[in-house]
């Protein structure tokens, strides 16, 4: 996201409502740490109170450049940082790197700094992946932070590697709250706004463009019952959203409701 938009689209939310938190997240965000810096900068101005990003650590590779950063960082307002750190980031992100981003926001004195660890099952779970997943963890216990947990979600290349870890589930009933971003789709307390500009209420559910219209028109006069895909999951579920469309339906093809409610708003962007 170019800054520009960043700095515009924080000034149009806290226009019509009083954040009490702002999270930067991607990708990875410290691939553009000048952008990420400005746009900061500009939440600290606004004077909201939970300044966040999620980074998988990368930028820790060389330890004097990652303090450097990370005063820069804890300077522009951030003060909550999610590392991610699990059995799916090692292979990518060697665990030097992440342990130095950590150590650096800690010595800088960014106030919460934890671990954003993904599982399968769970952290005593025996699959190949939290088992590894719990011997990361063991190795950065001298860092001394506490982790964060978050069982992953069945879309993706998850769903491509992972299905059989996945549990199927009941696809009855209204949407009650996204698994992404807790959200009540009657009543939203958060939104993702894309590079793209859409305006996500739920994974990858537009309820505008706010490089089309303002993000304060967008948030003030959201109604989840003029919205006609919103309000079908609000009261009758991604199965009332499937018969609504005409798809065929094969229950075990899905794990559970979010996967469902996904795969057939693809079917209507196609």
């Amino acid at each position: 996201m170019i800054v520009s938009d960043g700095h515009n689209y924080l000034a149009e939310t806290t226009a019509v409502s009083e954040l009490e938190s702002f999270m930067i997240f991607g990708g990875e965000p410290m691939l553009y740490p000048n952008r990420v810096i400005a746009i900061l900068q500009k939440a600290k101005s606004l004077k909201i109170p939970e300044i966040e990003m999620l980074t998988n650590g990368i930028w820790g590779k060389d330890k004097h450049i990652a303090e450097k950063l990370a005063v820069k960082l804890k300077e522009a307002g951030l003060n909550t940082v999610g590392i991610s750190v699990d059995a799916f980031h090692l292979p990518y992100i060697p665990l030097e790197y992440t342990r130095n981003a950590a150590l650096a926001l800690l010595k800088t004195g960014v106030e919460k700094v934890t671990w954003n660890v993904t599982i399968v099952e769970s952290l005593d779970a025996e699959t190949k992946y939290d088992k590894k997943t719990r011997q990361i963890l063991k190795m950065l216990e001298p860092v001394g932070i506490t982790a964060h947990f978050n069982k992953i979600m069945p879309v993706g290349r998850a769903l491509q590697n992972l299905r059989q870890y996945f549990r199927h589930t009941s696809l009855e009933g209204p949407c009650e709250g996204s698994s992404v971003i807790g959200n009540m789709l009657k009543n939203p307390e958060s939104i993702c706004v894309e590079p793209s500009g859409e305006v996500d209420v739920c994974w990858y559910l537009a309820i505008g463009n706010a490089k089309e219209e303002p993000l304060s028109r967008i948030i003030s006069e959201y109604d989840w019952q003029r919205n006609p895909t919103i309000k079908i999951l609000a009261e009758k579920g991604p199965l009332g959203l499937m018969k609504s469309v005409g798809m065929l339906f094969q229950e075990k093809q899905y794990v559970d409701k979010c996967h469902l409610c996904i795969e057939v708003r693809k079917s209507l962007s196609t």
